[in-house]
């Protein structure tokens, strides 16, 4: 039996994927095709899946399966599976550039397409299946004419070589320096590894999918396929060196690794792939019989290609020198009456840093303060936030934090589109000026969980694997649009068909409802943009990953983050560094990749993730093991941000178990050992807070007793390491730090066990300010800082001097 009459076998297999799956999963976080809502399209975004995605996905496996389908059962059942995966990642891709144009890079919109992959591979098993029962009575396909593999493998290397600085550096740009890497950003020996490792790779398959085609189209597709397969070889060399490099990590770690590798490597060789597809092609027809036996030319091309490659790139994929600190802006009234608070900003490169307008390195390390966020109460009467005075920023100076990250909420600020609430925005300008009254700097960040603080309506029947949900804090009623998705969650409230509706429609820009937000940022800057002591600006608490991700959770959140930065540097009067988030997905998982765009160019630009590893990551709440250990999450956060400085705008938040304190202890160590700032999650939760839920306290730093309400005695271990000494400033940059709490866990405040820390000054400020805890005056030592002086403060001490050059100071 013919093979092309495998043809309506496998195309109905596929499609019978595409809706049942459609039915039984309608948010698509399994299914190919996701169909939240209502069915009928309202945008263009919501109408290209349908009429490209699907098309293309039935065409692509239609021709494999003609193809290939000659082939015994074995062979034709590996082929067509292969073949599917291809379909799926090209048709993901035609149906993302149609469904942004005009928008992101081409290169890294066909990048976004890789996580297709592993939902392809696991439902390419179908149509596969459904080859095995036919027998097609045909032998299986003859040697083609060509069989010099090498030389057509090495020119389609070559051409990745060439390409290089514009499609392979979208892949893998969170690989560590050095790894084998197609990508120039890998560095000189990186990328020729990765190329060698193509090339080795290609060669073979090609060789394996020859003998296999038939006729030109089965040469074309045998050729890309063969790409495809080369990539995947990439993703798991990939792979075995970040094991090495790592070491034991978490129990998941390297099969989450392996996922996005594997993934990312398949959808490299896709991208590429058309060029050894046209190249075995012409090979089959005989166009390239008598050159491609020439090897010597074709490897001397590939060499000279390579080689010239090669030395392209070592400036492109050297670190950017570390821009000059510029001279802030005159300071204004606060900063005439003596504020300690400097503007901030950044400095990028090898060791990147936040630094104040004396060039000293700033580690901002403080809390996230929820007390003006709009949040739903899902109890009445219950207050859903406390109140928030002075005496609170009065008591955070007292443990020696200087920065709070201050959430505010887009539906106070925008109740009604275009009409901003001036009573709301007095109680932000408020905030910002207690925290500076007592040296503290504002990080404003535009809080939002589960997208906005509607709940489930009464009435509602939630999805199979889903279940009702209170509402929680965000975007105002007029910006949320959901189309009829159910507001259902699955595993936690940041994942609900509703949810990732409204922040698809966000992501898109439906009925300018992101242009609204940008507006309101572009506002909020030109109001504050004066003050010194406003840190800088988070665009966007936790943004949602949506329906397309990582297309929506990485290009289009980029598209945003590019509006917002565009529109606060036109509003502000001197620039602030921006705070820029992952999407919820790198927070909850330990991958995804940074947002894309051209505000990555920025030189104020802070990577800002949630380091809750082993706390509230997606993995525990679905009950596995640890995928990111405390440790690997600083690894993961270092790597995605490059040459950006890394902020930790939330962690903590572990729970009650006995193993709090020793994960609390485990990131502070790490916190220093890297030299990083952050903010604990969170300073006081009222007991009507969603996100506390039925609880006998308030959960916070300040622990609220829900029955008396009266604050209980803090946390003594929190207490003790948030508030552990550390630089506040230190002039150049910091070498090394170890900071251990002195005392014991409840006794009184004492000063630290052990603290040193190292740093290279050249010149500028020399001013290094260091916060000691404790009621007893700490003994500094060193070398390389003199004029050193102790201030007794509210909760502990200021050690001061004067550090230049090679300098070292400890505390006894």
């Amino acid at each position: 039996m013919g093979s092309r009459r495998l043809v309506p076998t496998v195309v109905g297999a596929v499609l019978m994927l595409v809706l049942g799956g459609a039915l039984i999963d309608p948010v698509g976080y399994f299914a190919l095709l996701g169909t939240p809502g209502r069915w009928i399209p309202a945008t263009r975004w919501q109408a290209v899946p349908l009429v490209v995605y699907v098309p293309l996905l039935l065409l692509g496996t239609a021709l494999v399966t003609a193809a290939f389908g000659h082939l015994g059962r074995r062979a034709r059942f590996a082929t067509v599976w292969a073949g599917f995966v291809l379909a799926a990642v090209v048709a993901k891709a035609v149906m993302s550039v149609a469904a942004t144009a005009p928008g992101p890079n081409v290169a890294d919109v066909l990048w976004a397409t890789s996580f297709t992959v592993p939902k392809a591979a696991l439902y390419g098993l179908v149509p596969a299946a459904a080859t095995l029962p036919w027998r097609t009575g045909e032998r299986g396909g003859r040697e083609p004419a060509h069989r010099a593999h090498w030389p057509l493998a090495a020119v389609s290397v070559a051409g990745v070589a060439v390409t290089g600085p514009w499609i392979a550096s979208h892949w893998s740009r969170d690989l560590p320096h050095g790894l084998p890497s197609a990508s120039p950003q890998g560095g000189a020996a990186g990328l020729a590894a990765g190329l060698l490792v193509l090339l080795l790779a290609l060669a073979r398959t090609q060789r394996t999918f020859a003998r296999r085609s038939r006729g030109a189209a089965g040469a074309f597709l045998g050729g890309w396929l063969a790409a495809m397969w080369a990539g995947v070889v990439l993703g798991a060399v990939q792979v075995a060196g970040l094991v090495i490099l790592d070491g034991p990590g978490a129990p998941l770690q390297t099969p989450a690794a392996l996922w996005v590798r594997l993934a990312e490597g398949a959808s490299l060789g896709i991208a590429f792939g058309w060029l050894p597809a046209l190249l075995a092609l012409l090979a089959a027809r005989g166009a390239l019989r008598r050159p491609v036996k020439r090897t010597v030319p074709a490897f001397a091309l590939f060499a000279a290609v390579v080689l010239a490659g090669t030395a392209g790139v070592v400036a492109f994929a050297r670190p950017r020198p570390a821009p000059a600190v510029r001279t802030p802006a005159a300071a204004g009234p606060a900063a005439a009456r003596g504020t300690e608070l400097s503007p901030l900003r950044v400095v990028r490169g090898k060791r990147p840093r936040i630094v104040d307008g004396a060039g000293r390195q700033v580690l901002l390390r403080g809390v996230n303060v929820n007390q003006l966020v709009d949040f739903y109460a899902p109890r009445p009467g219950v207050p859903a936030v406390l109140p928030l005075s002075e005496d609170d920023f009065a008591q955070m100076a007292a443990l020696g934090l200087n920065v709070v990250r201050l959430g505010v909420s887009w539906s106070r600020i925008e109740p009604r589109p275009a009409q901003y609430d001036e009573g709301y925005l007095r109680q932000i300008d408020q905030a910002v000026a207690w925290a500076k009254r007592h040296g503290l700097y504002t990080v404003i960040d535009m809080h939002q969980d589960g997208w906005s603080k509607a709940p489930t309506p009464a009435g509602t029947s939630c999805p199979l694997g889903t279940s009702r949900m209170d509402g929680y804090d965000g975007a105002p009623a007029w910006a949320t649009k959901t189309d009829g998705a159910p507001r259902c969650q699955f595993t936690g409230r940041d994942i609900s068909p509703a949810g990732n509706r409204a922040f698809t429609n966000f992501y898109y820009d439906r009925d300018g409802v992101q242009s609204r937000l940008v507006k309101a940022w572009g506002m909020l800057a030109a109001r504050v943009g004066a003050d010194p002591a406003v840190a800088g600006f988070d665009p966007l608490n936790e943004p949602g990953f949506g329906e397309q991700a990582p297309l929506t959770s990485t290009l289009l959140l980029g598209r945003f983050y590019d509006r917002v930065l565009r529109a606060v540097r036109a509003a502000e009067t001197r620039p602030h560094p921006l705070f820029v988030e992952p999407s919820i997905f790198w927070s909850g998982t330990g991958f995804d990749a940074l947002p894309r765009g051209s505000f990555t160019s920025d030189p104020d630009i802070v990577f800002a993730p949630h380091l809750y590893a082993e706390s509230i990551t997606m993995d525990a709440s679905l009950g596995l093991p640890v995928m990111t250990s405390v440790e690997h999450g600083f690894v993961l956060a270092r790597r995605a941000a490059r040459d950006m400085p890394v902020w930790s705008g939330e962690w903590g938040y572990w729970g009650d178990d006995g193993a709090v304190a020793g994960k609390l202890r485990r990131y502070a160590r790490q916190e220093d050992d890297d030299r990083l700032g952050g903010a604990f999650w969170v300073w006081k939760q009222a007991c009507g807070d969603p996100q506390n839920g039925v609880e006998p306290t308030g959960n916070g730093l300040n622990n609220l007793d829900c029955a008396t309400g009266r604050f209980l005695p803090r946390d003594a271990v929190a207490v003790q390491e948030i508030s552990r000494a550390y630089p506040r400033a230190a002039p150049g940059v910091l070498i090394s730090l170890r900071s251990v709490p002195g005392g014991r866990p409840g006794e009184k405040a004492a000063g630290p066990r052990e603290f040193a820390l190292t740093g290279r000054a050249s010149g500028g400020a020399c001013d290094l300010d260091v916060w000691v805890p404790g009621e007893d005056r700490p003994v500094p030592a060193g070398s390389g800082v003199d004029r050193i002086e102790t201030r007794r403060v509210e909760g502990g001490w200021r050690v001061t001097g004067c550090a230049r050059g090679s300098y070292r100071l400890t505390i006894g």
